[in-house]
């Protein structure tokens, strides 16, 4: 068993088949849902199982990840309504990549168009990803070459030993700033900031 804290409430997760189920009355006292039973109508993926007590072992309505989402679409409270804002948000930019307008968004609950919505997001991370992950590269490249005094950039192959021992320490350091400028929306060059600290003395 493990128990997460949300809101000054411990929230009980045992496992089930391999899954983390939370108690379902843990999740509605949480979420100010005062009808435990009658909350959890109608949901599903709702099943049995045991956690610990003083008293020993208990029997508890235990309930998956999706039966959790649908519990906080029940709730009023203002941190479950702020992230049900932020569900719809992720849904309309979801329905604007796939180019649906807004009078089409009936359209989303069709499964087809669902597939077609997830696999152009998949493709775009992807493509991210790569994008990202060349970039690093070609810094790290350049910046070694500017180390060693070379005039031009010179491609990972064509390194010696030691300008490839510190390309290894340059991309990572690359890697890292970029992830870093991404999370916190940094006004900063991540090119600049490497070459300069990689300038031959």
């Amino acid at each position: 068993m493990k128990t997460e804290q949300w809101n000054g409430y411990p929230i009980r997760f045992v496992d089930h088949e391999g899954e983390w189920w939370a108690v379902a009355k843990d999740i509605t006292d949480a979420l100010g849902l005062k009808n435990s039973r009658k909350a959890l109508k109608n949901i599903k993926g709702v099943s049995k199982g045991y956690t610990l007590t003083n008293g020993g072992t208990q029997k508890v309505l235990i309930i998956d990840e999706k039966s959790i989402y649908r519990l906080v679409f029940k709730s009023r409270k203002k941190e479950a309504e702020q992230f049900q804002d932020w569900v719809f948000e992720v849904i309309k930019n979801l329905r604007q990549s796939t180019g649906l307008e807004g009078f089409e968004v009936f359209r989303m609950l069709d499964k087809e168009h669902q597939k077609q919505a997830m696999k152009r997001l998949s493709d775009g991370l992807e493509h991210a990803q790569q994008v990202d992950l060349i970039k690093a590269n070609t810094i790290a490249n350049k910046a070694v070459s500017n180390l060693y005094g070379l005039p031009k950039m010179v491609k990972k192959n064509a390194m010696s030993e030691d300008m490839l021992r510190d390309r290894e320490q340059i991309l990572d350091e690359t890697v890292e700033l970029m992830t870093v400028k991404e999370r916190y929306g940094l006004p900063i060059s991540v090119s600049q900031a490497i070459y300069n600290r990689n300038i031959r003395a």
